[in-house]
């Protein structure tokens, strides 16, 4: 039977409906790059964004600029917070998502958000999309506590510990099949993908085409 489910972020409850190249150019710009390349710049700092370990953007913008044999700004955390904001102005969630964890919060089922990213970008979204009181457990790959990405079984392992409840007993639902879906299976979780029903097959779990199909199979399959 279960009784907690988690909860990706990006590209599952909502997501982010701007312009990311945008967003980059307007980094390069407020770090002074303009005469860098922009598909370099944009690669390098989207590898640095997806780094394992403690992660804010400024420390993803300051190892971006060390490899580009730049130095850092004095303002650095300003620029930061400066994109972070816009970053989440524009966060959307995703058709139901508001509807769903509102519905399965009033049920009394546990609820956990595990999101990969930088620690100070994925909580404003996340702040933004208003959903935060919905859940008793928020791990973000870049808290220093969590410190790893998904499908890492530290992240899982974390989850289950922190809503007190068994992994069998845990459903993940997730948009990415081997950060979500397969890293909550090797650790003896449920899960259930967004996304094609090939990949779901093929991983050998229910799969789902949005949030608003998903509450319909909580509330048929798992009694949610």
């Amino acid at each position: 039977m279960i009784s907690a489910v988690c909860f990706d972020l990006d590209g599952t409850l909502g997501g982010y409906g701007g312009d990311f190249g945008g967003l980059l150019a307007v980094a390069r710009s407020e770090l002074g790059l303009e005469q860098c390349d922009m598909n370099r710049f944009a690669a390098i700092l989207q590898q640095e964004l997806r780094r394992d370990g403690p992660l804010d953007l400024a420390t993803a913008l300051s190892r971006t600029l060390e490899r580009l044999e730049q130095r850092p700004p004095p303002d650095l955390a300003d620029v930061a917070a400066r994109l972070t904001a816009r970053y989440a102005a524009d966060v959307r969630p995703a058709p139901g998502a508001a509807k769903l964890l509102e519905r399965l919060d009033a049920k009394g089922v546990k609820l956990a958000l595990l999101s990969n990213g930088p620690e100070d970008m994925q909580r404003a979204a996340l702040g933004a999309l208003g959903f935060e009181r919905r859940f008793r457990v928020v791990l973000i790959s870049g808290d220093r506590d969590v410190a790893v990405r998904k499908p890492d079984p530290r992240v899982f392992a974390l989850a289950c510990a922190g809503l007190e409840t068994a992994p069998e007993r845990v459903l993940m639902v997730g948009d990415d099949p081997v950060a979500d879906v397969r890293g909550a299976l090797d650790y003896g979780m449920h899960a259930v993908l967004v996304g094609p029903d090939k990949d779901g097959r093929e991983l050998g779990v229910p799969a789902v085409g949005g949030i608003e199909p998903l509450g319909v199979l909580l509330a048929s399959r798992y009694g949610l």
